[in-house]
């Protein structure tokens, strides 16, 4: 083993570079070609993932040649789409009323109010034609992302080119949107947050955590949307249709492939392919990912698929950020399968060539296909101009927002809070070591599933790539393999005077591996520990930040999307973390010697992951961490959280939680400093304390050392951790 570290070293030196400049002397990679591959490697893995999910998808697709195949691939479909919504609630009673009424020149408009669940209010405006034949078909109306949902101006338009046609249009505040804004503050006058797109992630990523979605309460509230429109007598329930643009034409598309009252859709400027969704702008905000989608053996496609033959019409932008080559390709696809039931020409695509929206060649597009179908009328359609409502006029509450209106309203969150404390994980007590020993073998199982973790034993091809000399130590930097496809960038630093009896530390940063190469990294090696810092992937080197907005990073994560594009092909962050540390592990062992001791130090962001690395691989001997969440409980309770879409793990809460994979970690001795809420906040040790009584027994049970600290400035690192660092 001696002869392997002599050698490890003299191939540092003997490949290190010339100079460094100060700037980026820290960075494994040098060459601009090896950065860029660098920031790619996670987005390249997940593609080549879904890839071989949608490439399977395609050829189920295609073997598809009867009406009997497509009627078992629509079955399909919609149990597929439900299992990614969680359970969806039991039907109450929709106490419906009508708080409000504008006559206009042919039709009149109703302001409802109704409880798609019980405290779920949702505001609504029923525009019903007074003059014609009743009943008449009715048009459910989904909106898009505007801060002033259903009473949108270009919304509003859509409403009344039907209504003036003949149709009952009942049309909806999503939730976070118009007079249902989650985040409402009666002082400021507005919600605290910076748009539609944050009042839905933010409680979507709550759900997530139960196994549940925003997109569940979405379409919950649009079956019982279909279920007033069939309470009204003026409406004839045999001809209901649905449209929408863009988020509402992701709700048209969903409540067309799930609802089958429905007896036309058509979805505008949403319409497109996961291939070419995922390779421009990616996954949008919470509810438009059912996770996991594409995992599940999904595309846009199966949304038309599952309506067949009934009348769809996909109403499309060329210009718009929504791929109109995807859209062309899934209307081929689908296309297809009409033919197969003898309805091809009930299905279409309608072309605009301008941008994202509900604009007027769309409107028009719209109010032929459905007078076409629902009112046998097949002629030209040419919009009028119509006269708007104010929003003050179109609300259904007292005071334009159910929070303030209503003393029982609640939200998505708290309603996933309830939900929560409903299916939630049961901390287990063991009374034995045994016990222990059984319920630590099924938790561990049952977290490797969830968070999609795999454990790679092949060749870590580990490549010296130079090394940096910093007070006290050489930093080697190098590269591993943690699975085929997965290079990790990591530091290695070596004492100048290492102390032998020491174990070697594995340091998780919350971001970048040179962040803190100053502070604790240099102390832990002025003491004379070895200290491997990576890089896991989607972290420092190997970040590809989002090309969206600072909204996204501000609130969720930095890397977002990709958090969102692993729970599409069934992985997690976590999960990959977890085994990119792993595998540093074998690192550590292979270039220290299979009998060096490793713990393990995490700060942050890095928690998570370390936790699982260490409940995963009893070779980790003992954890210190610091900054660490509390807990995913607290996570579901709260009403803000900040950047923890990271830490999620789909469906985690039914199983476990954060103390229970302390409690797995035992008897290795493990440190919690300055824990933190949901918003990064310090929570007391004493505190703390109180959301771990599981691992506290399991602790007391196995004679290990579990301890909770405050850890003030000053305090060095050596002294905080030390029944971890000794």
């Amino acid at each position: 083993m001696k002869t392997v570290r002599r050698l490890f070293f003299l191939a540092l030196v003997l490949s290190a570079p010339a100079s460094v400049s100060a700037q980026n002397e820290l960075q494994v990679y040098r060459d601009p070609a090896d950065q860029l591959a660098a920031t790619q490697i996670l987005y390249d893995y997940l593609t080549g993932l879904a890839w071989d999910y949608l490439d399977a998808r395609e050829k189920e697709i295609a073997a598809i040649k009867s009406p009997g195949q497509v009627a078992e691939r629509q079955k399909l479909v919609r149990e597929k789409i439900l299992a990614t919504l969680g359970p969806l609630p039991e039907k109450t009673e929709l106490k419906p009323r009508i708080t409000g009424r504008l006559e206009r020149d042919g039709y009149f408009v109703e302001n409802v109010v109704f409880q798609s669940q019980p405290g779920f209010y949702v505001t609504a405006n029923l525009y019903v034609p007074s003059r014609g034949k009743k009943p008449f078909p009715a048009v459910l109306g989904t909106c898009g992302h505007t801060l002033d949902g259903k009473a949108s101006g270009v919304y509003q338009t859509v409403w009344i080119d039907l209504v003036k046609e003949g149709f009952v249009v009942l049309t909806f505040d999503p939730p976070g949107q118009g007079e249902r804004l989650m985040y409402w503050d009666p002082d400021l006058g507005q919600t605290w947050l910076e748009g539609t797109t944050a009042e839905h992630s933010l409680p979507g990523i709550q759900c997530l955590l139960t196994g549940a979605n925003a997109a569940t309460y979405f379409i919950w509230d649009m079956i019982r949307c279909l279920d007033y429109l069939e309470s009204r007598p003026e409406v004839d329930p045999k001809r209901l249709a649905v449209t929408g643009n863009s988020g509402g034409g992701m709700m048209s598309a969903y409540i067309a492939a799930v609802d089958t009252r429905l007896a036309a859709a058509v979805p505008s400027c949403y319409m497109t392919s996961w291939r070419r969704l995922w390779a421009t702008i990616g996954p949008q905000d919470a509810e438009q990912n059912m996770l996991p989608f594409i995992g599940s053996g999904l595309d846009f496609g199966d949304y038309a698929l599952a309506f067949a033959p009934k009348p769809y019409l996909m109403n499309t932008a060329i210009r718009d950020f929504f791929s109109i080559v995807g859209a062309r390709e899934t209307l081929a696809e689908v296309k297809r399968i009409y033919g197969i039931l003898g309805a091809e020409e009930k299905v279409a695509q309608f072309e605009a060539d301008d941008y994202h929206g509900y604009t007027r060649p769309r409107r028009e597009a719209c109010v032929r296909w459905l007078r076409k179908y629902l009112l046998s009328v097949d002629e030209a359609y040419t919009e009028s101009e119509p006269v708007l409502e104010m929003e003050r006029d179109l609300w259904a509450t007292p005071t334009g927002q159910v929070l303030t209106s209503f003393k029982d309203a609640g939200t998505i969150g708290t309603l996933n809070a309830a939900f929560a404390r409903r299916i939630g994980y049961k901390p287990g007590m063991p009374a034995s070591g045994a016990e222990l020993e059984r319920w630590r073998e099924k938790l561990i199982a049952k977290a490797k599933e969830l968070t999609g973790f795999t454990r790679c034993e092949g060749e870590l091809d580990i490549q010296l790539r130079g090394y940096v000399r910093r007070p006290g130590m050489t930093v080697e930097q190098l590269t591993y393999l943690s699975e085929p496809g997965i290079e990790i960038p990591a530091l290695l630093c070596r004492p100048d005077n290492p102390a032998g009896e020491l174990p070697a530390v594995l340091y998780v940063p919350a971001e970048g591996k040179a962040d803190e190469i100053g502070e604790d990294i240099a102390a832990l090696a002025a003491a004379g520990h070895i200290v491997l810092v990576p890089d896991v992937r989607g972290k420092g080197e190997t970040a590809r930040l989002s090309k969206r907005d600072n909204l996204f990073q501000k609130w969720f994560s930095p890397d977002w999307d990709m958090a969102l594009m692993a729970f599409h092909v069934r992985k997690s962050l976590v999960g990959m973390r977890a085994t990119d540390l792993v595998r540093a592990v074998d690192v550590l062992k292979k270039v220290l010697g299979e009998e060096k001791k490793v713990v393990a130090v995490g700060k942050g962001a890095g928690s998570v992951p370390l936790l699982h690395a260490a409940a995963f691989d009893s070779r980790i001997a003992g954890v210190a961490v610091q900054n660490g969440l509390v807990s995913w409980k607290v996570v579901v309770e709260a009403k803000y959280h900040l950047r923890q879409l990271d830490n999620v793990v789909l469906g985690a809460l039914a199983w476990y939680d954060l103390p229970a994979l302390a409690a797995a970690i035992a008897p290795r001795p493990l440190v919690l400093g300055n824990t933190a809420d949901p918003m990064g906040n310090f929570i007391p040790a004493e505190k703390a304390a109180m959301s771990y009584g599981e691992a506290r027994h399991c602790y007391e049970l196995t004679g290990g050392d579990l301890v909770f600290i405050d850890r003030r400035e000053g305090l060095g690192i050596g002294q905080a951790y030390a029944a971890v660092l000794r």
